[in-house]
């Protein structure tokens, strides 16, 4: 184990047992007479939910680690126990664990205390749990918690011993647009070996975001991925240190469409065209969606690095043709405000001269919970002449 790695592991244990430790002190007066050690770690998953999820993912971080030296015939190093195993050492665990204490407490007892400790505990911690809470769900309404169709090949371009730096940069933004198991352990996976600072420190701070585990390395000690002494060199001296910052404007993502391999190969099940002002029922509508599989398109979730609405023009234009041409159906969110938008007009004549199938949903019955669409029988929106408006010259 080297010098490093050992102390952010024993350093992480020591906060471990240190804060856990802790925790459970804050939980002795509201046990009931009689507990057991189930009791103790339900309190605990109840008081301090992503404290415990911390917990397990390390857990889970140091497993791998060891499984990976074991595969290639190296010894491990960390043979971290399982956090109930953990918990269960805890010297103040085995104190009110042991019989004598029990027999204490029990002769202490009084459920009016009890009720009153549990009162002032929920006043401490529900506020930061419900704070905690509300930054995850505000970081998950700008990703959508699918697996997309292409997932895997975007990630085996990212892999590629060919792509640049530049490009990985694409691919990670692309990448931090959608929530599921399989993005998250590339995050992780990328913030533990990625060599270049810049994708390293974006992996960091996006699965922050979300209140995962992640520890960020100086870059004194990431391990160089290569045992080719140029390529070693090239690594060290010019890749680590580049840096490169998306130009945030639709004519970036235009050229993108047009030459890069991420933008080419994406697919959606459904284009959502609506109006911006019932953004609140599309993202309700997306959730449900996304819970039956199905990956969307909504330009203020998937393009919104770069289709701001004071910049939008002609580029703005093709980048939304494009989307229209990668999606299997469209689904129009049909309430007044987009009955009335020259864009939705547009995109619904758009896809309709693509011959693919448009569907309904009405607002009203999103908010009532009734997810219910079907195919679109009039076609009040078809216009010849909607082709070739200049719609950037209009509001969205």
């Amino acid at each position: 184990m080297s010098g490093y790695t050992k102390h952010i592991y024993e350093n992480d244990i020591f906060e471990i047992k240190n804060d856990f430790s802790k925790y459970i002190k804050s939980l002795i007066n509201i046990l009931p007479e009689d507990y057991d050690i189930e009791i103790i770690l339900s309190l605990l998953t109840e008081y301090y939910p992503y404290e415990c999820q911390i917990l397990n993912e390390k857990y889970e971080y140091y497993c791998k680690i060891d499984k990976k030296l074991k595969a290639v015939g190296k010894k491990i190093r960390y043979s971290m126990k399982e956090p109930r195993e953990v918990i269960k050492q805890l010297k103040i665990t085995i104190e009110i664990m042991s019989g004598s204490y029990k027999d204490s407490y029990k002769f202490k007892y009084d459920e009016d205390t009890r009720l009153k400790s549990i009162k002032t505990l929920q006043n401490q911690r529900l506020p930061k749990i419900k704070s905690i809470k509300n930054k995850i769900d505000k970081a998950k309404l700008k990703a959508q918690q699918v697996e997309p169709s292409y997932l895997d090949v975007l990630i085996g371009l990212y892999d590629k011993k060919n792509t640049s730096q530049k490009d990985k940069v694409y691919i990670m933004q692309e990448l931090k647009k959608y929530y599921c198991p399989k993005v998250i352990s590339f995050f992780k996976n990328k913030v533990h070996s990625e060599y270049n600072r810049q994708l390293r420190e974006m992996a960091f701070y996006h699965l922050q975001e979300f209140k995962h585990y992640v520890i960020l390395r100086k870059q004194k000690y990431m391990r160089i991925p290569s045992k080719n002494k140029r390529r070693r060199q090239y690594l060290k001296e010019i890749y680590a240190n580049q840096r490169y910052n998306i130009k945030e404007i639709p004519e970036e993502l235009e050229y993108r469409i047009q030459n890069s391999k991420e933008q080419k190969l994406k697919e959606y099940n459904f284009f959502i065209s609506h109006s911006s002002t019932d953004y609140k029922a599309v993202q309700i509508l997306i959730r449900e969606l996304n819970k039956n599989g199905k990956d969307v398109y909504c330009d203020w979730i998937n393009d919104v690095d770069y289709l701001k609405r004071n910049l939008v023009g002609g580029a703005t234009k093709v980048v939304i043709e494009k989307r229209l041409e990668q999606s299997q159906s469209l689904l129009f969110v049909k309430s007044e405000n987009s009955q009335l938008s020259k864009w939705v007009k547009y995109e619904l004549n758009y896809f309709y001269s693509l011959n693919k199938k448009i569907y309904v949903i009405d607002k009203i019955n999103i908010l009532d919970g009734n997810f219910q669409y079907g195919l679109i029988q009039e076609k009040w929106f078809f216009d010849e002449k909607y082709k070739n408006i200049c719609l950037y010259e209009s509001q969205l």
